[in-house]
């Protein structure tokens, strides 16, 4: 999306400015925004010198990103992000200062089905955290992911398809932490409460019933995070 007419590239120091106001007061066509995006590809490309060494540290083919710079070839916005993530290249609209924000990323997983955050971590996208508020709530700003949850166990507190904030620094179980947690093959979120023998796997709909984690069943127990933050589409 081109906010107002323009787009903000920023590199390092450098900002490129894309407007359909030309200098001296006339117009010309908008460009849509991946036309913008291989331009600025092209010229950071030609500062950086070497196309196969960028190609191999963005985990593209030399092929493929000769033919996005050719313009024989369009990439997604998700094969562009990786280039520009190496090239140190992000976007913003003017005014916006990106450094005050962290762009945490969003898994496919989904807590509560079944999944697990290792095999389905597939990246869908980013999103802006401010970085004062990560910052202030002690959450890892960048080992923090975001997924969504599927069931109704912890409603009305985190309801199905809410998103959660996870911090993956903090894998130490605490008594009375929301945390999300892999027992067997399931990813699963939960409160968790310390016992004599283990661990209460605790819904806060009561009317599912706990889990007890204890003894053997403690080998099949794993923490991936704890739960920070959620919020919901109305």
């Amino acid at each position: 999306m081109i906010p107002n007419g323009k787009t903000v590239f920023k590199q390092k120091k450098t900002v490129w400015y894309f407007s359909k106001n030309l200098p001296n007061g006339s117009k010309r066509p908008m460009k849509t925004f991946i036309e913008t995006a291989l331009d600025l590809l092209r010229k950071a490309t030609e500062k950086e010198g070497n196309q196969r060494k960028l190609a191999e540290r963005a985990g593209v083919s030399p092929v493929t990103l000769s033919r996005w710079i050719a313009g024989t070839r369009t990439p997604n916005c998700a094969e562009i992000g990786k280039v520009f993530d190496v090239l140190g290249i992000s976007l913003s609209e003017p005014g916006i200062d990106t450094a005050e924000y962290i762009m945490v990323p969003k898994v496919d997983a989904k807590a509560g089905a079944g999944s697990s955050l290792i095999t389905d971590g597939a990246v869908r996208g980013y999103y802006a955290f401010r970085l004062q508020f990560l910052l202030r709530e002690g959450i890892s700003t960048d080992k923090s992911v975001l997924l969504d949850v599927i069931g109704h166990s912890m409603s009305p507190l985190i309801q199905n398809m809410d998103t959660i904030l996870v911090d993956q620094t903090q894998r130490e179980p605490k008594d009375g932490g929301i945390f999300l947690v892999g027992f067997g093959d399931e990813l699963l979120v939960k409160r968790l409460q310390r016992t004599a023998r283990g661990w209460l796997l605790v819904s806060q709909n009561s009317e599912y019933e706990p889990i007890h984690v204890e003894g053997s069943d403690m080998d099949n127990f794993r923490v991936y995070g704890r739960v920070r933050w959620f919020g919901r589409v109305v």
